[in-house]
C-alpha cells in the first residue's frame, strides 16, 4: 500500500496495489479513536467494507495486505490472484457527508490521475 499526499497522483500505476488518500487514512484514524480498531475487507476489485476488528472472522483465504491508521486491511488471496493486474485508490466518498461512519470507496487507480468522479461500478461503504 502507498499513501498519497493531499492530491492524487500517478504513483498507483508504479507498483502499489492500493493507494490510500490522506482523507481515507484520517477518517479511519477518527473512527478507530471512537469505535476501536477496524478491520477493512477489500472485495477486489469492487469495494471495501469495515467493521470492528473483534467482529471480523477471518477465513483461510484472507490475508493482510497492510495497515491503515493501525487498522488491518484484508483481502481474499483468490481475488488477489484473479485480479493481479488491478490497482485501486481507497478514498472517502466525497458526495456523502458523514459524522460517525465514513463512507469509503475503492476505485480503479486509473481514475487517480485525471478524474475525481466515481467510476460506474463502485461500492460505497457506510
Amino acid at each position: 500500500m502507498e499513501y498519497l499526499d493531499r492530491s492524487l497522483d500517478s504513483r498507483a500505476e508504479h507498483g502499489a496495489r492500493i493507494v490510500v488518500t490522506d482523507q481515507a487514512r484520517d477518517a479511519l484514524r477518527c473512527l478507530s479513536r471512537v469505535g476501536g480498531p477496524q478491520a477493512l475487507v477489500v472485495a477486489w476489485p469492487a469495494g471495501v467494507a469495515y467493521l470492528p476488528v473483534a467482529q471480523f472472522s477471518r477465513s483461510q483465504f484472507d490475508v493482510i495486505l497492510g495497515h491503515i491508521a493501525r487498522c488491518p486491511v484484508y483481502a481474499d488471496v483468490r481475488q488477489l490472484g484473479a485480479f493481479a493486474d488491478r490497482h485501486a485508490v481507497l478514498d472517502v466518498a466525497e458526495s456523502v457527508e458523514w459524522r460517525e461512519r465514513p463512507p469509503l470507496r475503492l476505485r480503479p487507480a486509473a481514475y487517480a490521475d485525471t478524474h475525481r468522479a466515481a467510476p460506474q461500478a463502485e461500492l460505497v461503504t457506510q
